[in-house]
């Protein structure tokens, strides 16, 4: 079965004629003809009565020109699936870091949905590394993804820098547990509260205390840069906040920046997407949109 027969056959039944259907296609009457024959061999069944003028579809013929139409319909879609020019539609699996999550996924979301209703949007908030191999899988279409300074996408992905992240240890200001200018070796004699294993900074942070022959000493394990906040605020101990979050959170005022003589971190944000975007290059290109408004400090 060929769709060019099927495409016929939905224009007879449609135009009620063979002569208007050819027209339509730019074919010829026996050529349309031909491919009627062609689609009814295929089926092994007729599809138009021929006792009336012009000829009707038989019931079997309906039958068949409803599942046509779904049919040409999908194949339509898949056409236009690697056409960057095409609307976005089908599904849209987006990977976030947490950093990214907690302050862009609402607005991005909302935005994508709105202008591509023909989305569906799936949603998943994991460490870099994680969402890098599901990239590499083929199981998301696009992803945030914090990598250590100076480095860039994985090979076979392509991405945009979104902005560098100073990373800042805190500590409560009521129940402080270091001097306000320490080292990185004082500071392995304190807890923390930390993300848990996955997380970029804290594997920096284990293997700068690594170096001076110190092992991490952690207090709490847990998700969420606001239930650390709180956390380390209380004097539960030490904790790494990005400096962004650390300045618009209304719990900044209870804690402290420490500053160490001999450590400090940075991370990229990236978004990171495969090199043939297809016709989701207009998501791709909103999604990178709200991320870097979000995060790209305007120059001056």
């Amino acid at each position: 079965m060929q769709l060019e027969d099927l495409r016929a056959f939905t224009a007879v039944v449609e135009c009620a004629s063979l002569t208007k259907a050819a027209e339509r296609l730019r074919l010829t009457q026996s050529a349309v003809s031909r491919r009627i024959q062609n689609l009814e061999e295929s089926l092994g069944t007729l599809l138009f009565d021929r006792t009336s003028r012009p000829p009707v579809p038989n019931l079997m013929g309906f039958r068949i020109y409803e599942g046509a139409l779904d049919l040409l319909h999908d194949a339509e879609q898949l056409r236009r699936i690697p056409q960057e020019t095409a609307s976005p539609c089908g599904k849209f699996r987006v990977g976030f870091i947490q950093v990214v999550a907690d302050v862009v996924v609402l607005d991005a979301v909302s935005s994508i949905r709105k202008a591509f209703p023909g989305l569906d949007m799936q949603v998943a908030t994991h460490w870099s590394s994680e969402l890098q191999h599901l990239l590499a899988k083929g199981e998301l279409d696009v992803a945030t993804l914090l990598l250590p300074a100076h480095s860039s996408p994985p090979p076979g992905l392509d991405g945009t820098f979104v902005a560098t992240l100073d990373i800042l240890v805190v500590q409560s200001k009521r129940h402080p547990v270091v001097e306000q200018l320490t080292n990185i070796r004082s500071l392995s004699d304190c807890g923390w509260v930390l993300n848990p294993k996955g997380c970029g900074y804290r594997a920096a942070l284990e293997s700068a205390m690594g170096g001076h022959g110190q092992v991490l000493k952690l207090a709490v394990d847990t998700h969420g840069a606001a239930i650390q906040m709180r956390m380390i605020a209380a004097g539960l101990g030490l904790g790494l906040l990005p400096k962004k979050v650390f300045e618009e959170s209304s719990l900044s005022d209870e804690l402290s920046i420490v500053e160490v003589s001999d450590f400090s971190l940075q991370m990229n944000i990236w978004v990171v997407y495969p090199l043939q975007q297809g016709n989701l290059k207009q998501a791709y290109d909103l999604l990178k949109r709200h991320v870097i408004d979000t995060f790209r400090v305007p120059s001056q």
